[in-house]
């Protein structure tokens, strides 16, 4: 999957789908006794939405569709993890002709030529990351950071190629953990984006 097809959805348009048939349902249920779609709609409509969630529909902002990002990021860590392979293949077949010439290779020598490994995806808080971010992409940070002050505003990458999403969720319980309610809101290409800044609207 391309970058550029990771779909984009806003939040809350299934409370907005219901709220337009909501009079159906209330016919359908005085009228024909069939209440299935009354009993879906009252409960679409008590669910609330986080602060966050609401703050994104407030302000307009749509977020990255979860299934096409899960679908991105898996094929980008399977295709850096071959060109890692490749390299580590090389890199065994040199260390064990070395080991092959020594009496006795010791063991951490051993399992670090028998390990493979891929990249993974990590997510960094926006104050501590230190690459160019692109100027509408910071643009929708400082706009959800102002409207919900106690959200954290991440940037998710690949560690050894990026490709970074910008992401707003709860605070980190355990600095290993992913954060949770999170939410992709934009994603562009490598950090090495060296884009001049210019004037540009900015909603705030």
């Amino acid at each position: 999957m391309k970058m550029t097809e990771i779909r984009k959805e806003t939040i809350g348009m299934v409370a907005q789908i219901n709220d337009s048939i909501s009079g159906l349902a209330e016919s359908a249920k005085s009228v024909l006794g069939y209440d299935v779609l009354a009993k879906l709609t009252d409960k679409v409509a008590q669910e609330d939405l986080t602060p966050t969630q609401l703050a994104l529909q407030e302000l307009g902002i749509e977020v990255l569709n979860r299934r096409d990002v899960f679908v991105y990021q898996r094929e980008r860590v399977i295709e850096r993890t071959m060109v890692g392979v490749a390299k580590q293949m090389q890199e065994l077949s040199q260390e064990l002709v070395k080991a092959s010439m020594q009496e006795q290779a010791s063991a951490n020598e051993l399992d670090r030529i028998n390990r493979f490994s891929g990249p993974a995806w990590t997510f960094q808080k926006i104050s501590e990351y230190r690459q160019p971010i692109p100027e509408f992409v910071l643009a929708k940070a400082v706009q959800i950071k102002q409207r919900v002050p106690e959200c954290e505003i991440y940037v998710c990458g690949l560690e050894d190629d990026p490709d970074p999403f910008l992401c707003v969720g709860d605070k980190k319980k355990y600095s290993w953990a992913e954060p949770e309610n999170i939410h992709y809101v934009e994603v562009w290409a490598e950090p090495k984006f060296e884009g001049k800044m210019r004037e540009i609207d900015i909603p705030f």
